[in-house]
């Protein structure tokens, strides 16, 4: 099967155009979906949740949602999974701290139960296959638009992005060559204010003294 876009090859200005040609399970959007859904999926495609400490704050480190975990709420949640490439059980050796094997972490960062912020890993560099692939999901049956720079000027956002949806209910961008974050607009408009508002407020504070 063609995948219909090879970002690696857009010019800034053309939309990023993606076919309908998934089953609709496959195409359903990944951000606002519910907790019970995304595991049921993962889970039955070998995907497992992270259970020790040491080894899921080794996948987070460096991770860009960290620094607004405090502004998410007291009903968000964040889970860490960990998927093989060929969908089979991954091996205990795969799951060490140190030694991630071949294949997926996805990080979801959940908010009353539902997904607002996505990132997924890969162990090794993305193909554009996959990268293709992962946005067709997030797409929900609609297409990715590049951002110009002057619009990324005006935009408020927490993490920055290069692509948005046109119902403009979802950002996304790539994380170097391994990963791609996808993120619910209203949100990352949210996390951008408040960062901006507790920065103002620990300004006199910060520099009091001088």
């Amino acid at each position: 099967m063609k995948y219909p876009i090879c970002v690696g090859m857009l010019c800034p200005a053309l939309f990023v155009c993606i076919a309908l040609v998934w089953s609709p399970l496959e195409a359903e959007a990944r951000i606002g979906e519910r907790k019970d859904t995304i595991e049921r999926r993962l889970f039955s495609s070998g995907g497992i949740i992270y259970r020790d400490d040491a080894t899921r704050q080794n996948r987070q480190r460096r991770m860009p949602y960290l620094k607004y975990l405090d502004f998410f709420g007291g009903s968000s949640e964040v889970r860490v999974y960990f998927k093989t490439a060929d969908g089979r059980k991954p091996a205990s050796s795969e799951l060490e701290e140190k030694n991630m094997g071949d294949g997926w972490d996805l990080h979801v960062v959940y908010v009353n139960g539902k997904s607002v912020l996505e990132v997924y890993k890969r162990s090794q560099k993305m193909s554009e296959h996959e990268l293709n692939y992962l946005l067709t999901q997030a797409a929900q049956g609609s297409f990715w638009k590049r951002v110009e720079k002057d619009e990324m000027a005006e935009a408020v956002s927490a993490f920055g992005f290069e692509m948005v949806r046109d119902d403009g209910s979802v950002r996304s961008k790539k994380l170097g060559g391994d990963s791609i974050l996808f993120v619910a607009s209203g949100v990352d408009e949210r996390l951008a204010k408040l960062n901006d508002s507790d920065l103002q407020e620990k300004a006199p504070v910060s520099v009091d003294g001088f």
